[in-house]
């Protein structure tokens, strides 16, 4: 497992097309692939490609993850079965990339977030993660962020 360099930028808003499910943790592969798919086919159904590679954007529950999966697209999408469309937020994003096995990605979250707090950012919004060779070895994780806002110094009053 590795983490690289974590990089700091700001993005556009980006549409996507996603399938958006409740799963436990031992469902999370199939579900991605399933949704991979139906995003796919809706697309392709469409006379539309993916504008950057499939990504996963969920929220652990404590019992199991809400999950968004699917493909950034250009085009507007006509929902149809379970794929909608959404928005991935714009502004600043802090990034890194992930190799390995998938069951270790934990520490690169661990590492993003290290870096946010040791360079006064905080997270601004759930996380996501994109698969540029399909998910078999490597994975960016993505953080939406913004600076800590500042508090400023006491004011000592003097009568």
């Amino acid at each position: 497992m590795t983490t690289g360099l974590i990089e700091l930028f700001e993005r556009e808003p980006q549409r996507v097309a996603v399938v958006h499910g409740h799963v436990e943790n031992s469902e999370y592969d199939d579900f991605l692939a399933a949704a991979f798919d139906e995003v796919r086919t809706l697309l392709s159904d469409q006379h539309l490609s993916p504008s950057g590679p499939p990504f996963a954007r969920y929220r652990p529950t404590g019992v199991g993850l809400e999950i968004d999966a699917g493909y950034p697209v250009d085009g507007d999408v006509r929902p149809a079965g379970r794929v909608t469309s959404t928005t991935l937020p714009g502004g600043s994003m802090v990034v890194a990339p992930h190799v390995g096995d998938h069951d270790t990605v934990g520490f690169t979250y661990e590492t993003l977030q290290e870096w946010l707090a040791g360079n006064d950012y905080m997270p601004t919004d759930d996380p996501w993660e994109s698969y540029p060779d399909g998910g078999s070895r490597a994975t960016v994780v993505t953080v939406p962020c913004q600076r800590r806002p500042t508090v400023p110094p006491p004011q000592y009053f003097h009568a």
